[in-house]
């Protein structure tokens, strides 16, 4: 008895295509809507991301525990040194024997010339004292709140000044010679002055410790052999 393999397709139906349908949403539905809003999403989610890529790769961020290539070494608060703190006498007694040279021959001339009153040439000596004995006591403190410097391996960075603030930076390459230099009055304190010479000048480290002086010495000149061999 044969059985029936095929039939009719009902009016309206597409031939081969189940009664159910290929399971597609109809465009006008909001299943169909869902989906079509699926890929564009998608899409604009890896534009997304490959705009991030580009971006990352263009400006790529410094890795952990690395410095920052633009700062310099006195950037850094914790590659600050500061000078010991006795500096602050050594300095307000370098001051007074350098006015010496003003101060005697004033006081002569006010003694022995026969010039004005006597009020108003004692008057003008008193003026010179008082603004002497003025910046000895009040700047030295200034001056060492200000000065600090640094070392790295490509600079040295110092920062000094009492009413403007002025910050040099030396390349290491730069450096051409090192000068120490100590008086009695440094020498009394246990102090060295360091200048450190360039082509286009010097710069001068006043009151630093002397064995800080010589540990100092030492490194920039064998950092100035390294850049020198760059």
């Amino acid at each position: 008895m044969l059985s029936n393999v095929t039939s009719r397709p009902s009016a309206g139906q597409t031939p081969g295509v189940p009664s159910g349908g290929l399971g597609l949403p109809r465009p006008g539905s909001a299943a169909g809507a869902a989906e079509e809003a699926e890929p564009s999403s998608a899409t604009a989610a890896r534009g997304a991301e490959g705009q991030t890529d580009l971006v990352a790769s263009a400006f790529p961020s410094a890795a952990a525990g690395e410095p920052d290539p633009l700062l310099i070494a006195g950037d850094l608060p914790t590659e600050r040194h500061r000078l010991p703190a006795r500096v602050t006498r050594y300095w307000r007694w370098r001051a007074v024997y350098s006015s010496l040279p003003v101060l005697v021959p004033l006081i002569i001339g006010a003694m022995v010339l026969p010039w004005g009153p006597w009020w108003v040439r004692w008057g003008i000596v008193g003026v010179f004292v008082a603004v002497i004995a003025a910046c000895i006591i009040l700047l030295p403190p200034i001056r060492y709140r200000v000065f600090w410097y640094a070392v790295s391996s490509t600079e040295v960075d110092i920062q000094n000044g009492i009413i403007f603030t002025k910050r040099n930076v030396v390349p290491m390459r730069r450096v051409q010679t090192l000068l120490t230099e100590r008086g009695p009055i440094a020498d009394h304190y246990r102090l060295t002055n360091l200048k450190i010479r360039t082509a286009a000048g010097s710069v001068r480290l006043s009151g630093l410790d002397r064995a800080e002086a010589d540990e100092l010495c030492d490194r920039i000149s064998r950092l100035t052999d390294l850049a020198d061999d760059v």
